[in-house]
């Protein structure tokens, strides 16, 4: 074993000190080959599978009924698939195993292979990581020059080389931390969605329906009948200004301590900050663009950028709970001819529905802060375990 070549990740559990070594995946694994007409006796009439090249995202999630899949491979729960098809998130095509009850049929032009001297959790987290895109861009380029395509045939996915543990033991346990941690993340992220489904759900019982002049839910204490208000007679309808982001920093300084807002939804519109500020407590939209229509409740001074629209009151209306109310009807009234707009004139004569009274719409508000506060935790809580888990991909594997 001395002329293999061996290396060692940066982390790794205690009382493992052996190197890993390094070998071809066609070494550990076996291709699957196997056709559905072989066991077409045994199939379920609906069978849960993948037919040909589609984005990763909804990789395995395909139904096939009624359809002709005699000459199709067919997997058995645990086995994996190469999908050598680009996106933005898989520049090199993705593997992934199936983890369904049933078996799953998949189209020919997939590598399919099952592992036999390799941990099978061990081999997902394997491929989590960006350690074999090496390989396969090197097998890809010669293909170019040979094909003058790129080209990843069977032969050369299982002449990739990877480093393994040299135990069982070691393997295991890298699959089962990593199982662990990815089934944690995937339970943040049901509650992160389930905050977003009751927040959904809370703002159609909390504002009237279409016709009503009060909510399903309300606050005690409060009876009067709700009235529908133009934009433009309780707003100073104006806009942002033009602020090249290179003008920004990133973080928060006392030389800049403004926020940005843009016409971005990541991170709530947050471009980054700068050293004044133009407004101070209002509601923003999104004039052009995908996300024209979004709006934006904007609490204490910030800048905003010429594609936001911005709404000023000094009576108080420029608080959550009517952001909240116009952000559910602003989407019906952009423009969708050519690049999508929803412009001021056209802001200015929304209607939308309020109650008389500021207190129970400052209760409003402080109700969906506290939801959006927890959705913000729970995203960053989430978007901490992401990171976690690219860095221990990192340091964990060679």
């Amino acid at each position: 074993m001395s002329d293999k070549i061996t290396k060692s990740p940066q982390i790794r559990f205690a009382g493992f000190i052996d190197a890993w070594e390094h070998c071809r995946l066609g070494d550990v694994t076996e291709r699957v080959t196997r056709k559905n007409k072989d066991l077409e006796s045994t199939l379920p009439l609906t069978i849960s599978a993948q037919y040909g090249l589609v984005d990763q995202e909804t990789f395995f999630k395909k139904v096939v009924a009624s359809k002709d899949i005699s000459g199709y491979y067919l997997l058995m729960n645990g086995e994996f698939a190469y999908n050598k098809s680009y996106s933005k998130d898989y520049p090199w095509g993705a593997v992934k195993r199936l983890d369904l009850y049933d078996n799953g049929v998949l189209s020919t032009l997939y590598i399919t292979f099952k592992p036999m001297k390799v941990d099978s959790d061990f081999l997902v987290c394997y491929y989590d990581t960006h350690n074999w895109h090496k390989e396969i861009a090197m097998r890809a380029a010669e293909g170019a020059r040979n094909h003058g395509l790129l080209n990843i045939t069977a032969a050369d996915f299982f002449d990739t080389e990877l480093f393994l543990p040299k135990t069982n033991d070691e393997q295991q346990k890298v699959g089962s931390f990593f199982k662990q941690l990815d089934e944690t993340i995937t339970l943040h992220q049901r509650k992160l969605e389930l905050l977003r489904d009751t927040k959904k759900s809370l703002l159609q019982k909390m504002f009237p329906k279409d016709g009503a002049n009060v909510p399903e839910i309300r606050f005690a204490g409060f009876n009067d009948a709700w009235e529908k208000r133009k934009i433009g007679e309780i707003f100073k309808v104006t806009r942002g200004q033009v602020l090249a982001a290179t003008e920004t920093s990133e973080n928060k300084t006392d030389e800049m301590p403004y926020p940005v807002y843009s016409s971005q939804t990541k991170n709530n519109g947050l471009m980054g900050y700068y050293k004044d500020y133009l407004f101070d407590t209002a509601i923003t939209w999104t004039t052009d663009g995908a996300n024209a229509g979004t709006v934006n409740y904007r609490d204490g001074k910030f800048y905003s950028t010429n594609v936001n629209g911005v709404l000023l009151s000094d009576e108080g209306y420029a608080n959550k709970a009517v952001a909240e109310a116009l952000n559910c009807v602003a989407w019906k009234y952009v423009s969708r001819v050519g690049n999508p707009k929803l412009m001021n004139n056209i802001m200015s004569d929304i209607m939308i529905s309020l109650p008389l009274a500021i207190e129970e719409q400052n209760m409003i508000s402080e109700f969906f802060e506290s939801i959006d506060h927890l959705i913000t935790l729970h995203q960053r809580e989430l978007n901490s375990l992401d990171n976690l888990k690219k860095s221990l991909l990192q340091h964990m594997f060679v």
